[in-house]
């Protein structure tokens, strides 16, 4: 089995393959990238923990500069089932020590490895490491800027939902703090470019200026946003990036953006529920809708981000055949 979609997925790349050498940002990706990432993934889905040889060679560093369980351990896993070696940088690496991020990044790409997936609390690391190695670089959240792999898996998993191409005609309802994500970056950036009608609902104080050159819609009345919405995704307020000086209290977001049941089923009858995680029960999302309810998409998130993740992986790691990337030094 695993032989035949090897050979599958082989011809999928054959046919198409990607145009970009770096996913620092949604917009590295044109329309034919995401549609190959989104096939690619899919079939990847299928594979499910199955080791396969496709990775084979070829080595991989997440150099995690920042806190992460899902994102870190769903690069981890892809990268091994990929049959790529792996080895994981934390928060004890040189960077602690005084080093700068690119000594660092510099230090790794000479053990001559493919992929540096690299996550950061500063806003524009991804982008500057770049041009420092010949590896490619993948955006696995940096600062308030963008997590474009988690805007991937969150595409498919509504474009499975529709069962179409694209989000034309589709209201997509984002609650929470849009000021401080950096899914909602990568988010916002895809969503627009698959037709979607988007809407936003959050407090005042948690959204950015000039949010609206987006495209989007932007609501203060949560259940106003809500109303017959296709997707309702919502977002994690994020204290540790400072959001609680922005609000009076948890509680009090709860009570006034917290999605409840009754709040839930203002969206349209057939509504899904996503979350990119961590969730906070009761503040964000109320515990019966987080995992056991029906239309609940939080945890077939989590299982595409990594059929997603060995899609980009994947195609990032080989095109170093004959196709390395110039450096583009500073």
């Amino acid at each position: 089995m695993a032989q035949d979609l090897e050979k599958k997925l082989l011809h999928l790349r054959n046919d198409r393959d990607a145009s970009f050498f770096d996913l620092c940002s949604i917009e590295n990706a044109d329309e034919k990238d995401l549609k190959l990432i989104f096939e690619l993934a899919r079939e990847f889905r299928n594979t499910k923990t199955e080791k396969l040889s496709l990775g084979r060679g070829c080595s991989m560093i997440n150099a995690f500069f920042e806190n992460s369980t899902r994102t870190l351990a769903s690069f981890d896993l892809s990268g091994k089932h990929l049959g790529m070696d792996t080895s994981n940088v934390g928060n004890t690496s040189s960077v602690k020590k005084g080093e700068s991020f690119i000594d660092t990044v510099e230090t790794l790409a000479a053990y001559n490895i493919k992929v540096i997936v690299i996550r950061s609390r500063e806003s524009g690391i991804p982008e500057m490491v770049r041009r420092h190695v010949a590896a490619s670089v993948i955006n696995a959240g940096d600062g308030w800027h963008e997590h474009p792999t988690q805007a991937l898996l969150e595409a498919i998993t509504m474009l499975d939902y529709v069962k179409q191409e694209n989000l034309e005609g589709k209201i997509v309802t984002i609650v929470g703090d849009i000021r401080h994500s950096r899914v909602f970056g990568s988010q916002v950036r895809i969503l627009k470019r698959l037709g979607a009608n988007i809407r936003v609902a959050a407090p005042k104080t948690l959204v950015p200026e000039e949010v609206e050159n987006f495209g989007i819609t932007l609501f203060n009345n949560v259940e106003e946003a809500l109303s017959g919405a296709d997707i309702v995704s919502t977002l994690r307020v994020q204290e540790e990036r400072g959001a609680k000086g922005y609000i009076p209290s948890l509680r009090e977001y709860s009570k006034t953006f917290g999605i409840s049941e009754r709040r839930f089923k203002l969206a349209k009858p057939d509504a899904i529920l996503m979350h990119p995680g961590p969730v906070i029960r009761d503040i964000d999302v109320h515990s019966a809708l987080v995992s056991r309810h029906p239309r609940s998409q939080i945890l077939r998130q989590v299982e595409n981000g990594m059929a997603v993740r060995k899609a980009v992986l994947w195609l990032l790691a080989k095109r170093f055949d004959g196709k390395i990337k110039k450096y583009e030094l500073l």
